[in-house]
């Protein structure tokens, strides 16, 4: 009976893993998607998001460089796809360079992850994005 708990404990506990490692997958829409922001000119004047532009040329090729290898890596995803938690480490790489930015490309960053969380069809980053712009999530501060 013990052999049998253990098994059991064992088999639940790997289905628990394999809930926390979702996968995420390319399809043809998804990868056209990205395919048409990568080559988008990025970190532009924006009226509609209140976005001024970078600074200057050095900073705007900066940053338009770190997202460009987030969505290149994601074009380039294995057909076995990434997990949700590699998914999110890809993300928070381009998050570390804009940090050392104006707050205005941070949050000009942010709306590009937000563009590809949408052709992931992904509803949230639970607090992440938040996290990587405040230092915490406020949703989470009450």
């Amino acid at each position: 009976m013990k052999k049998i708990s253990i098994l059991l404990l064992f088999i639940i506990s790997l289905f628990a893993m394999a809930g926390n490692n979702i996968m995420i997958h390319n399809n043809t829409e998804r990868v056209q998607k990205l395919e048409k922001l990568l080559v988008e000119k990025k970190f532009t004047a924006d009226e509609k998001l209140f976005y001024p532009g970078a600074p200057s040329e050095e900073v705007r090729a900066t940053c338009e460089q770190a997202m460009n290898i987030v969505i290149q890596a994601l074009i380039d995803t294995p057909e076995a796809g990434i997990t949700e938690n590699e998914f999110w480490s890809l993300l928070e790489k381009a998050a570390t360079v804009y940090k050392q930015f104006d707050s205005e490309e941070m949050d000009r960053g942010l709306s590009y992850m937000e563009e590809i969380m949408d052709i992931y069809d992904i509803e949230s980053s639970d607090g992440r994005l938040n996290t990587w712009r405040y230092g915490f999530d406020p949703a989470n501060s009450h």
